[in-house]
């Protein structure tokens, strides 16, 4: 984020009417805190920095009048006095230098604030959170994700690896701000297809038996992916005989290559972890869908659609 030095307070005062912070009725008097305007502590911290009040109205463009009936107003809320005459000057007093301190550095955060917002905005501050299935995290994000990071330096990204419904549910818990999933996704989320990925069978090296007699190595039950398979060699008429279960595609590809079983796997992981499994691909048995998954009712994030953009800029033109 670009800071900037000025001379001129680091708030709108025109734009300001409510006040800063306003006490709670639940709250005692001893511990309500101050009911203050940052257009009154500025008119305070101009009153400073330039002497008077007529050079401080004319830096601040507001009337004399109008200043000196708001430092007024803030004397009566504060119950003490903040300025005494010197003459046709008028000096801030003990308590008024104090108010003037505090003022700078309320002003200075407000203008912080500000800018950290402005920059959110625009998507160029804060933290993204992504989650990803394995075979996005191996094969097809990473060159988004270095991209991103070089074209938004100034964002914290924070990247998740899990099986699609955990990321679906951290995404509704609000954990995650984007996820990229196996389709379909439920209503409750805005998605969109990033890539659809052939599903192939791998068989034991050396194997002589046919698929529907062998043992197999699956992704576990109730997963996206399973389920996606489990029609894929049903439509064929072959119902597994399940010696080995997990969700890493990787450890299942060197299962296949142990020859402990026969699979349905992704190309692009299984083949880039163990490359002499080319020779033990068979026909396509299904095919998976890459979905970018976001709450229905989240409001834009210019991060986000960064992020996403990238993705689907790279996937393009693979």
């Amino acid at each position: 984020m670009t800071s900037r030095t000025t001379t001129e307070p680091a708030v709108n005062l025109d734009a300001i009417e409510e006040p800063a912070v306003r006490p709670t009725e639940a709250a005692d008097a001893d511990e309500s805190p101050l009911n203050l305007h940052l257009q009154q502590l500025a008119y305070v911290r101009a009153l400073e920095r330039w002497g008077t009040a007529t050079e401080a109205a004319g830096r601040l463009q507001v009337s004399q009048s109008a200043l000196s009936q708001s430092l007024s107003q803030l004397e009566r809320r504060l119950g003490v006095p903040l300025l005494e005459r010197d003459g046709r000057r008028r000096q801030l007093t003990e308590a008024g230098r104090e108010v003037a301190r505090f003022a700078g550095e309320t002003l200075a955060r407000a203008g912080a604030l500000r800018d950290w917002l402005e920059a959110y905005a625009e998507g160029r501050a804060g933290t993204l959170r992504v989650g990803m299935i394995d075979a996005a995290s191996l094969y097809a994000l990473p060159s988004a994700i270095r991209a991103f990071r070089e074209s938004h330096p100034e964002v914290q990204l924070e990247l998740v690896v899990d099986r699609s419904g955990v990321l679906l549910e951290r995404l509704g818990r609000f954990e995650l701000d984007l996820a990229f999933v196996v389709g379909p996704a439920t209503p409750e989320f805005d998605a969109v297809e990033v890539l659809r990925e052939p599903l192939y069978l791998y068989a034991p090296p050396g194997t002589t038996e046919e698929p529907a007699d062998g043992e197999w190595v699956l992704y576990p039950p109730g997963r996206q992916t399973r389920r996606i398979i489990d029609a894929g060699l049903a439509a064929r008429g072959i119902w597994p005989r399940i010696s080995l279960e997990s969700d890493n595609p990787a450890v299942l590809g060197q299962m296949v290559a142990l020859g402990l079983g026969w699979s349905v796997l992704p190309e692009g992981v299984v083949e880039g972890v163990s490359p002499e499994l080319a020779a033990s691909r068979r026909e396509q048995i299904a095919e998976r869908t890459l979905l970018a998954a976001r709450r229905a009712q989240s409001p834009p994030d210019a991060r986000a659609e960064a992020f996403l953009r990238l993705v689907m800029e790279r996937e393009g033109a693979a």
